[in-house]
């Protein structure tokens, strides 16, 4: 808790109340939550003062699209909320009409599409869409309870207020429906609203997309990124491409930047060119503004501040190659202005700009803050923390004073959020005061005396590697080697210099997340969390031209280190991971000797079956078939003879991970006479949430490493 606080307990909720999400009011008085009730979601309103819950109306909250289904208006008076229509009707039910052919067309165009799962197939899985996505909107007052509905029924996927709270951005989806591409491609209609609920302006009417340009710095044909200008009262901006989205077209500026200000009845005006394609967009004031060009093909960042009233560039804020993280210049800073909106923060009128990032290092990551003044480029930390602590800033009060607020830890310290005022007049904050504000306990008691050790070791090529390795408490060299787990995800670069670069962070207070390896620690293994492995493609060379050797070398490289330090058995070591992990893991026991066992929990084994790329392969699968194949564990499962425990949540609807990847694998194993286990989560997606399927989950990969790893043979 935290210290000086009153803690109590809301009164006149539901018992057992089961809290979907919630929100508070921008003035911090009041919180709405959306509550689940036996027959629908309805909205609750919490009085902050004396922490008693009233139900607003009757109406049921659709949550179709998520958290979007209530929003405050800027003057926290009153909610707009996206109801269940009332006269919806029973649901629809499949019947012998819906027996038809299903039919879908090519029209000669190259329409290459990742493997979406979940999609509408038939003519009722329309029925059902429309019927659960249809929804009404109207405002709740607060005080009163009553309710005002606005407009026509319909699919909105979004809604937002302009600053001033007088117009709405409402977003809807429209007919017709595709079967294979997701619903963000159905045909859209963007439209500005008065309060009334009248259309004051039709911003984009866009077609149905199935069509995708192929290459890394494509996006969509048409308008994009709608949104409010924080620093204005009512001024819509989007972005326009100049290259029909197609970002292997050669052209002299990529997309433009277009504002409309109300009553929305002139010409939009151009407010910006890119050459690159245009990115993140952060207003400050009526003459600050910075803009973020990217090019990922050479993985290039920029970011520009620019004059939104003369329409000029006044410098480059900063140029990066997004695969440094030691040059990282971090985020800018924003704050609230007297419109409600987040804007970059300034204390002296845009003279100074601050940064803060999470100061990856070759010693770890010491979280910093930066002041970048705009008109010479010179930045001076101003704060960074310090040894032997983990701090993060949290919240901004006023940096021009020096004060924010810090979520600080170490090793054997909790996390727990603290007031920070910086010395004046020191630099990296040395002599600054820290005045605790919450008092948060140990959660995890019993795993105190676990020891954490980042190790730094190199792949047979040069290339540099880590990993966190946690011993378990009282653990000592002299007792002999233990039974090690590894823990990995692969990840791309184009520089073997960036790949070395670590993005741990020393100092973190160790958290046993739900699913996390690390728990192994209390069961006398050796486990070596977030290691290094970096698949590296320099200069024309693709990082997956050479997958599989680089995988084994940055395996071998983790076995070596810890054999070496004489903490693991090198006949006892298991290898684990999820999703991209998983995938791994299974090419790993397919190609190499150095494992006793595997966990894959919801992977993909068979790349044919994402045949338009995966992860950040963009080839296909026709232009790069023996890439495809090579990398494919399913292909090679008549050489995986080593213990894999295979996991999958039955309804995992992430893109490429079909449960029937872990399913297909696995027949094929025992085809081939390895030695596997299947284990398949009831209504599970790409991640875990059921406490049976978390235990059940936890309980196989313990006997599966107790038995293959721990209690090995010889």
């Amino acid at each position: 808790g935290a210290k000086g606080v009153t803690e109590g307990r809301i009164t006149g909720f539901p018992d057992e109340v089961c809290i979907h999400t919630y929100s508070w009011s921008p003035d911090g008085q009041k919180i709405a939550v959306a509550v689940e009730e036996e027959d629908g979601i309805r909205l609750w309103i919490v009085s902050a003062d004396d922490l008693t819950a009233k139900r607003l109306g009757d109406g049921k909250l659709n949550m179709f699209f998520g958290m979007g289904a209530y929003k405050w208006a800027p003057d926290g008076q009153s909610l707009l909320v996206t109801f269940v229509p009332e006269d919806r009707g029973p649901e629809p039910v499949d019947s012998v009409h819906d027996v038809v052919p299903v039919i879908q067309e090519s029209d000669g165009r190259k329409n290459p599409v990742r493997t979406y799962q979940d999609l509408l197939t038939d003519e009722f899985t329309e029925r059902q869409f429309d019927y659960y996505a249809t929804s009404a909107l109207g405002f709740i007052d607060v005080p009163s309870g009553k309710v005002r509905m606005l407009g026509k029924e319909g699919i909105f996927t979004g809604t937002s207020f302009s600053p001033d709270g007088q117009y709405l951005m409402v977003t809807s989806l429209h007919r017709p429906y595709s079967y294979v591409v997701t619903h963000s491609n159905f045909p859209k209609l963007i439209e500005i609203w008065d309060v009334e609920g009248n259309v004051v302006k039709e911003l984009d009417r866009t077609p149905l997309r199935e069509f995708v340009y192929a290459g890394v710095n494509s996006a969509s044909p048409h308008l994009r990124s709608f949104g409010w200008r924080a620093d204005k009262p009512a001024t819509v901006y989007w972005i326009e491409p100049l290259d029909g989205g197609n970002g292997r077209t050669k052209v002299a500026y990529r997309d433009r930047l277009m504002c409309l200000e109300a009553p929305f009845d002139r010409q939009a005006e151009e407010l910006y060119k890119s050459v690159k394609r245009m990115g993140l967009i952060l207003w400050g004031d009526a003459t600050n503004a910075f803009i973020t060009e990217y090019d990922r093909s050479v993985r290039q960042n920029v970011c520009y501040h620019y004059n939104p009233q003369e329409k000029k560039t006044v410098g480059v804020l900063y140029d990066i190659h997004t695969e440094d993280l030691y040059g990282a210049p971090g985020n800018l800073i924003t704050s609230e202005n007297a419109l409600g909106r987040n804007v970059v923060y300034s204390p002296d009128n845009y003279k100074t700009v601050y940064f803060s990032g999470p100061g990856n290092s070759p010693r770890g990551a010491y979280p910093f803050i930066d002041a970048h003044t705009l008109a010479t480029g010179k930045k001076q930390r101003i704060w960074q923390a310090q040894d032997p602590y983990y701090e993060r800033p949290t919240a901004y009060l006023d940096l021009a004073a020096g004060t924010f607020i810090a979520r600080r830890e170490s090793n054997t310290m909790v996390p727990n959020y603290y007031l920070v005022q910086l010395k004046r007049n020191k630099l990296l904050g040395e002599g600054s005061r820290f005045t605790q504000l919450t008092y948060f306990e140990d959660p995890y008691p019993s795993m105190q005396g676990v020891t954490k050790e980042v190790v730094e070791y190199t792949r047979a090529d040069g290339v540099k590697l880590s990993g966190t390795l946690y011993l378990p408490a009282g653990y000592k060299k002299e007792d002999g080697p233990l039974p090690a787990f590894i823990w990995a995800y692969p990840t791309e670069y184009k520089s073997s210099d960036n790949a070395g670069q670590r993005n741990d962070a020393p100092n973190q207070f160790t958290s046993y997340t739900r699913t996390s390896p690390i728990m192994w620690v209390a069961l006398g293994y050796a486990v070596l969390n977030n290691a290094s492995f970096p698949i590296i493609g320099e200069g024309e060379q693709e990082p997956n031209d050479t997958y599989v050797e680089q995988l084994v070398a940055n395996a071998q490289a983790a076995v070596d280190v810890l054999v070496d330090m004489g903490v693991a058995d090198k006949n006892r070591i298991a290898v684990g991971g999820h999703s991209y992990g998983a995938f791994m893991t299974a090419n790993l026991l397919a190609n190499c000797d150095l494992f006793a066992a595997g966990i894959a929990r919801s992977g993909a084994y068979n790349r044919t079956l994402t045949p338009f790329g995966f992860q950040n392969e963009t080839r296909t699968f026709w232009e790069a078939p023996e890439v495809y194949l090579d990398m494919s564990p399913f292909v090679h499962a008549h050489k995986l003879k080593t213990p894999i425990l295979l996991i999958h949540g039955q309804a995992d609807n992430n893109s490429g991970t079909f449960t029937m990847q872990s399913e297909r694998l696995f027949s094929a194993l025992k085809g081939n006479g390895g030695i596997a286990r299947l284990v398949l989560l009831p209504y599970e997606s790409h991640g875990y949430a059921a406490r049976e399927s978390l235990l059940h989950q936890a309980w196989e990969t313990w006997m599966w490493l107790e038995k293959y790893v721990k209690n090995r043979e010889p």
